[in-house]
């Protein structure tokens, strides 16, 4: 950075030039080489102009000499140019080299070198370029010209052949050297009419009325609109886009005008970006690295920070010593996690307590709110001796122990930090918590049939096409036969008939068990189908995800919406709450169209008497959900909603805190969709234009150490060698233009509502991820094809997450992981929550009621 100005503003900087000049000048390397091999062919052919002044091919012989020597020519000249090019591109790669992305002057020779290239250099390809196909031309019109003429016997063709260059065999490299050329020639073309155009639209630019922050709002809504119609036809509308048009996407241009428009302040580009994020995971990963070592090296220090956490593993310190072992596992912080958050308050374990499954049904749970109160009150009273000081630091390095403790990212003072906590790991004898586990498992199979026919043939690689092609055929034959009516309760499904089949393949599930399914989709508009699951004797809501261009629009309008009209609708208290605005639209349609058709009122109160109501959705669909629940509580104040990776922008405070009544939320990992809130991708931004200002190396430095992973204290050098420190930046134009931008955005009107606290719903089950086999890779389509392929329905599950309860600060910030994008996939997660309900021994297939059958404590397995 700043963006390389040849002429007009490019998308690259200076220092991204030297992976481009290292392939530029092997390239001049390799059209020195084929134009040397050519020279040395011309010189070692036979030359003999008498054999084409006797076919009448020239009337004279220095027109024969005049050729030859042209054709030398040609190969010197372009030996020449790449000669040349060569050495003005090795200039550009030591040039490109030098500095860091904010240190620009010591780049400025880099505008000169490159417009040489583009201008002089490149007049100089064209002529070569035009020059080549001449002699190529007149080469091969006189060898036709002998051929024709001497063509009479075998010893004629033999002559003609060693005169004539255009018969040997080397005279296919003059071919290749003229495709290179006309490679070359064609990539600065490219180069030379985006710079033209750029120009164009500059110079028509000044004679508007500068951009106000309406033309910026319609800049980004017409490069959202090309965009989106470039995605359509390049898929063939497989993922929606038919129906949009510009005005849908006016609520997206304004979220990217309030969040990335700058005012023309910051001049960043894509690789400036990807170095920051670069040194953004190992400035993660060095705090976390940094917050283990002070818990082991100076334990009193750390607990003077976090009297939380002190407070909960001095108990368990403290427990472990009276029992007598030297390996208690933290998972009994788990099975007692409310004996261990309530400090001072002597509860029995959730665990120990007899409910009735009625109480379990409604989510007495008992409290999993952590006291801090009451905790940093009782920390006065378990102050530890000078001995037993040694043997806590020693109890904490123990493998089992240090495995145990989990980080939470935090942002103090506008800097990455980390704190030490003790997670709440659901407990495999506590029948809430294995009911929590084994709705998830049951029901996000579900969510995952949902998506319809593009997740099933993604899950079945192999058949997936054939089955719902067979599929078709057979019902078509089979309703002309029988003269089959359409049926009603199935709505917007395709011509072939795939989303209805894909959901009953899915979940190997009669027709009679789908009630109704809407597949329509549009901007605020979301696919859903209601089905029953007879064997858990569920009524099921599940909602679609995103998967659409539509739903892409509605996930980016995120403006927070009030729900004060909806809740006095709906009868719950919306004063001054506020819910995502695609989300309550996605909501209010499906709870219209509930109303219209009747659908739940009828399944619950008649034809399935008695049966709970299920609430479920993945993405977008997990917020729309969450949504939906609150409006149909006051009608079936017994519905639970399962929300698979939500978006952590769903609702503000109060309606979340409200919500852990009804929902449950469920996270993957380092999944980041659940922690995307306004805030939190505010605070990534601002994240990443710093590291940009903190880097005090080359940015080719960056990406060349980063290869490969390595140890921790590789991994604190790279951060030391890398960035200056927070409050040693120098300072810097671009330094000076970051805070200017900050202060902007802070005075932005529109910035008080975009930053309205908003938080996923209900109590949030995160499944952490424990081992690394190939199992439990992130999945992706080679991995999956491979699979697919060797192993043909071997189950390849193993069991390696645990579950554990989090809040909604362990989800406040973006964490960069290589796995927080396929986290979110929903197929991941129904793996997950599988693997998880059967290292609980949680039986999916053998009803609710089996979950309660609990004759001996189970062990749990890891």
């Amino acid at each position: 950075m700043p963006a390389l100005q040849v002429y007009e503003r490019l998308l690259v900087a200076g220092d991204d030039l030297r992976l481009t000049t290292t392939i530029l000048i092997l390239f001049r390397l390799f059209q020195s080489f084929l134009a040397i091999a050519i020279l040395y062919h011309f010189y070692s052919h036979e030359r003999n102009p008498d054999i084409f002044l006797r076919a009448g091919c020239v009337t004279h012989p220095d027109q024969y000499w005049i050729w030859y020597h042209s054709s030398v020519g040609a190969c010197y000249a372009v030996l020449a140019y790449s000669v040349v090019g060569a050495l003005l591109e090795g200039s550009v790669w030591k040039i490109s080299g030098v500095g860091t992305p904010t240190e620009t002057e010591r780049r400025r020779k880099l505008v000169p070198l490159c417009k040489c290239l583009l201008v002089p250099i490149f007049v100089v390809r064209g002529a070569g370029f035009v020059f080549g196909l001449y002699v190529v031309g007149l080469t091969k019109g006189y060898c036709e010209c002998v051929r024709e003429e001497w063509m009479d016997s075998l010893d004629d063709v033999k002559i003609v052949r060693s005169f004539c260059p255009n018969y040997k065999e080397w005279f296919h490299l003059v071919k290749v050297l003229i495709v290179t050329m006309g490679v070359d020639l064609i990539c600065h073309t490219i180069i030379a009419c985006y710079i033209l155009k750029k120009r164009l639209r500059r110079w028509y630019d000044k004679k508007r009325i500068p951009k106000a922050r309406s033309a910026r709002e319609k800049s980004w809504e017409a490069t959202c609109s090309r965009c989106c119609e470039c995605s359509s036809i390049l898929t063939c509308y497989l993922f929606g886009g038919r129906h949009l048009t510009r005005g849908g996407y006016v609520d997206v241009a304004i979220a990217l005008t309030d969040f990335l428009d700058d005012g023309g302040s910051l001049d960043i580009v894509p690789s400036d970006i990807a170095a920051a994020l670069i040194c953004l995971v190992n400035i993660q990963k060095q705090k976390q690295i940094e917050c283990k070592n002070e818990l082991l090296k100076d334990t009193s220090g750390m607990f003077a920070k976090d009297k939380v956490f002190s407070t909960k593993i001095l108990r368990l310190f403290r427990e472990t010593n009276a029992s007598g072992t030297n390996n208690t596992s933290i998972e009994s912080v788990g099975a007692n996690h409310v004996k261990v958050a309530l400090s001072g308050h002597h509860l029995k374990s959730v665990s120990e307590h007899s409910y009735e499954h009625a109480d379990i049904e409604q989510g007495f749970v008992g409290s999993l709110e952590m006291r801090a109160s009451a905790d940093e009150d009782d920390f006065e009273n378990l102050r530890l001796a000078d001995d037993e000081m040694k043997k806590l630091q020693k109890f904490i390095s123990l493998n089992e122990t240090l495995a145990k403790i989990s980080f939470r990212l935090v942002h103090h003072n506008h800097r990455i930090d980390f704190r030490p906590q003790i997670p709440k790991i659901l407990s495999p004898n506590n029948e809430f918590d294995r009911l929590i586990i084994g709705e998830g498992a049951r029901f996000c199979r579900v969510a995952l049939a949902a998506y319809s026919w593009m997740l099933y043939v993604w899950t079945n690689k192999c058949t997936g096409c054939c089955v719902l092609l067979g599929d078709t055929i057979y019902n078509s034959c089979r309703c002309k036969l029988r003269q089959c009516s359409k049926n009603e309760n199935i709505v917007g499904d395709n011509w072939c008939g795939w989303k209805h089949s894909a959901v009953l393949k899915s979940l190997g599930i009669d027709e009679s068990d789908v009630l109704y399914a809407n597949f329509k989709n549009g901007i605020g508009v979301n696919p859903y189908m209601v089905i029953v699951d007879r064997t858990w004797r569920t009524v099921v809501l599940a909602i679609r995800g995103t998967l659409s261009l539509e739903d892409m629009i509605t996930d980016v309008t995120l403006t927070p919406q009030s729900l004060e009209e909806v809740g006095d609708k709906c009868g719950f208290d919306g004063i001054g709450e506020h819910c995502h605005h695609g989300i309550l639209a996605g909501a209010r349609r499906i709870y219209a169209d509930l109303e219209r058709n009747k659908i739940l009122d009828h399944a619950i109160s008649h034809e399935f008497s008695g049966f709970k109501l299920r609430i479920i959705g993945h993405s977008l669909g997990a917020g729309i959900a969450a949504m939906l629940g609150l409006m149909l509580r006051q009608k079936f104040p017994t519905l639970r909603c399962l929300c698979f990776s939500p978006p952590g922008c769903v609702f503000s405070l109060r309606t979340a805190r409200e919500s852990k009544d009804y929902a449950f939320s469920y996270v993957l990992h380092n999944d980041v969709v659940p922690r995307l809130s306004y805030e939190s991708m505010v605070n990534l931004r601002n994240d990443i234009i710093e590291m940009i200002a903190r880097i005090k190396v080359p940015k080719y430095k960056i990406f060349n150490s980063n290869w490969m992973p390595g140890s921790e204290k590789e991994v604190c050098d790279k951060v030391g060698k890398h960035l200056y420190k927070e409050d040693g930046i120098p300072h810097s134009k671009f330094w000076n233009e970051f805070n200017d931008y900050k202060t902007r955005q802070r005075e932005n009107p529109s910035s008080s509502v975009a930053q309205l606290k908003m938080t996923l719903p209900g109590r949030i089950v995160q499944m952490v991820r424990t081992s690394e086999r190939l199992s439990n890779n992130p999945c992706c389509c080679v991995v999956s094809c491979v699979k697919c392929a060797a192993c043909c329905g071997m189950s390849m599950d193993t069991k390696k997450y645990k579950v554990k309860w989090s809040d909604k600060e362990d989800l406040s910030e973006i964490f960069i992981s290589p796995s927080m994008l396929v986290d979110h996939f929903p197929y991941n997660v129904a793996r997950a929550l599988e693997c998880a309900a059967k290292s609980y021994d949680v039986p999916l297939n053998q009803g609710r009621d089996a979950i309660f059958e609990i004759s001996r404590p189970r062990k749990h397995k890891h």
